[in-house]
């Protein structure tokens, strides 16, 4: 783009995902100006320095006040007290959007605490990795990336059109769903494997205080269940209490496809098993071939 899309954006919590969305912006000259916002001056001045922002500030209502749009790159639970906190300093017709991986209950929460003529529109894209901080962040993270954003009945066309824009502009596939949609569809292929690689180490950890011989013989297939597990602990904790309907309900669910192989198991039914397996093969098959089609 040679003009920038809006003039300026600020990034509360300059880390992997927000430290990205400088880089993206500025590469692709999307906002004239970026401020980061944070707690930490030493790690804001890091971020200036990788050039993710261009000022930096401690005080989030100064930071956000000239700010034609702006990104809450905070953890979910803290997402709706930020956007709460900035509320009365925004100007007339900014946009708040997030980055939070569960959406329901936040954007319930940020609708009901912005003020007139500023507007709320959530998002979260799905990438990202175990690292953490902005010196994991590069400008190319969202490229062909999908970006869920999540429209709701009150939403503004404007501001989501804005939103749908900019996450574009940053290399994305956009797609549009309701919060609660999104919630029980990321609770199934982002957080119940969080969950799952959690209580396969706690079962792995089990089995070697018991026999000393688990963790000698794990290789490739323990190593990639397990990879997600790298994540910060209390990212994963407040996924799961934001969004405990739709988390439980998936584990509820994976329980009960669970107990169905385990009789298919004890019963030693050989065409059950393998059609377990070649159903899955199939089916991440499909799933691969239409990714890379996308």
């Amino acid at each position: 783009m040679t003009q920038p899309f809006v003039d300026t954006i600020a990034i509360i919590g300059v880390g992997l995902i927000g430290g990205s969305i400088g880089m993206a912006a500025k590469a692709r000259g999307l906002a004239r100006r970026i401020v980061g916002i944070g707690r930490s001056t030493q790690k804001l001045r890091r971020a200036q320095e990788l050039a993710a922002v261009d000022v930096i500030t401690t005080d989030m209502p100064a930071g956000v006040a000239e700010a034609d749009l702006v990104f809450v790159c905070a953890p979910v639970l803290a997402i709706v007290p930020v956007i709460e906190a900035i509320a009365g300093s925004l100007r007339e017709g900014a946009i708040v959007t997030d980055v939070g991986s569960t959406k329901t209950d936040i954007t319930r929460g940020a609708e009901a605490v912005l003020p007139e003529g500023r507007y709320f529109v959530g998002g979260h894209p799905m990438t990202g990795s175990e690292a953490a901080g902005v010196e994991a962040a590069v400008p190319y993270l969202f490229l062909d990336s999908t970006y869920v954003i999540t429209p709701t009945g009150s939403t503004d066309i404007g501001a989501l059109q804005t939103v749908v824009r900019f996450a574009e502009g940053l290399g994305s596939q956009v797609m549009l769903m309701s919060p609660e949609q999104h919630d029980r569809s990321a609770a199934v292929i982002s957080h119940l494997p969080h969950v799952l690689a959690a209580a396969l180490l706690r079962l792995a950890a089990e089995q070697q205080a018991s026999s000393g011989k688990v963790f000698e013989l794990a290789a490739g297939s323990f190593r990639d269940m397990t990879r997600v597990a790298a994540s910060p602990p209390q990212i994963w904790r407040d996924i799961c209490l934001s969004s405990k309907e739709s988390i439980a309900a998936a584990i509820g669910r994976f329980e009960e496809l669970l107990a169905q192989v385990r009789g298919q198991v004890e019963a030693g039914d050989p065409e059950a098993v393998e059609k377990l397996f070649s159903d899955a093969q199939n089916l991440r098959a499909t799933w691969v071939k239409n990714k890379e089609q996308q």
